[in-house]
């Protein structure tokens, strides 16, 4: 989309272990994110001071799909244990979707601690053997931003900053 001139970025994790994306785009890291795993506040998990990974392979599970920095985190840390993918029951790259799904204390899910705390997911206490996701911008190389979309980057910048 970048390429075709229809995106003037993308504001997203960078999977790539070295940064680099591409020749023709420039990233630009803003911070860096802690994948968790997640459920709702009313589960039986919630109570638990220490979960071990193999115990939620049969729960059901809701995770963004396949090529996803949570997906492709989530299979490496089950892969490290001996372990196959867990039941993922429901798969949407709707957080939308997901989230109530998880807070409904029925799933179990892998996403950013950001996104958990902004809506009271209770983050469970598993160990997660995982990179942190690097949140870039990444634009395309030798092209001229408009004025607006410069602003909006600049008060991105300020803000991932400040925290």
């Amino acid at each position: 989309m970048l390429q075709d001139r229809r995106y003037d970025f993308i504001l997203g994790f960078v999977l790539s272990p070295s940064g680099k994306v591409g020749d023709d785009y420039h990233v630009e890291f803003l911070f860096d994110e802690q994948l968790i795993v997640a459920a709702g506040m009313s589960t039986r998990w919630a109570r638990r001071r220490k979960i071990d990974l193999a115990e939620l392979i049969t729960e059901p599970w809701t995770l963004a799909g396949p090529g996803t920095w949570g997906y492709i985190s989530i299979a490496e840390a089950f892969r490290a244990r001996g372990l196959g993918m867990p039941n993922i029951s429901v798969m949407s790259v709707s957080a939308p979707l997901r989230i109530p799904l998880t807070a409904s204390g029925r799933f179990i899910t892998a996403l950013s601690k950001s996104v958990a705390d902004l809506y009271g997911l209770k983050v469970l206490p598993v160990d997660l053997p995982t990179e942190p996701g690097r949140v870039a911008i990444i634009t395309l190389k030798n092209r001229t931003l408009s004025p607006l979309v410069e602003r909006f980057l600049a008060h991105l910048r300020d803000c991932t900053r400040r925290q």
